[in-house]
């Protein structure tokens, strides 16, 4: 049991979370600024959330959902034995809030109504920190006890699979794009030597120079 925190190491979970939150409570905030309907920072950060949020979701629930579903002790006469399908089911329907809150603001953009994009970037928000919060209390504690070692590892395969080395230059700067210090070294220490030059040599700076003017995700510390 001793490698049990190195094997199930939930790090890029966490970190991934946290962007997510940070990312919505930069686009609520955008939505104060006159021009933010039309403005193609706000555009181009709302694009790579979404693009975010769909590899994180498919990655989830192809190697990490699904197989727990599959795990589900058959149930007892007592009624027990559910619980883990009790929980997924909790997480799904909170995930399925998510997606209206999504589409109303892909529809404020388009039409460029500043009303409507701020109160469904504001509902985005409190759906996203919902959902996620969620799952860091419920969900990921399960994961050490009902997969492999095998089974965690592949979901690292198919995120990466997903992602594709070069969306890999762009989510790594938006991932720790405002993160605390903490949090940007955990994930730092994670990856090998040539991936932490390329992060700051290259795919940091240029996702600076090109989000310059992007929505805020929050109080960005030292670089590192």
């Amino acid at each position: 049991m001793g490698t049990e925190p190195r094997r199930f190491d939930l790090t890029m979970l966490y970190a991934a979370y946290d962007a997510f939150r940070r990312h919505t409570a930069g686009l609520e905030a955008a939505a104060e600024s006159e021009g933010a309907v039309a403005g193609t920072a706000v555009r181009n950060g709302w694009a790579l959330f979404k693009f975010h949020w769909r590899v994180q979701d498919i990655a989830e629930k192809r190697t990490l959902w699904t197989v727990m579903y599959a795990k589900e002790p058959d149930p007892e006469p007592s009624g027990g034995g559910r619980r883990l399908g009790v929980v997924l089911d909790a997480m799904a329907l909170r995930a399925l809030r998510v997606v209206p809150m999504m589409d109303g603001v892909d529809a404020a953009l388009e039409h460029r109504d500043r009303a409507m994009f701020a109160r469904y970037a504001r509902d985005l928000h409190a759906a996203v920190d919902t959902l996620l919060e969620f799952k860091e209390s419920n969900v990921l504690p399960l994961i050490p006890d009902t997969l492999t070692a095998f089974e965690w590892g592949t979901f690292d395969v198919e995120f990466r699979g997903e992602l594709g080395l070069r969306g890999l230059g762009v989510y790594l700067p938006w991932l720790l794009d405002g993160a605390p210090d903490p949090t940007r070294r955990a994930v730092l220490r994670l990856l090998p030597p040539p991936i932490r030059f390329a992060y700051r040599a290259r795919w940091r700076p240029r996702y600076r120079r090109r989000n310059r003017q992007a929505v805020p995700a929050g109080r960005a510390g030292p670089a590192v």
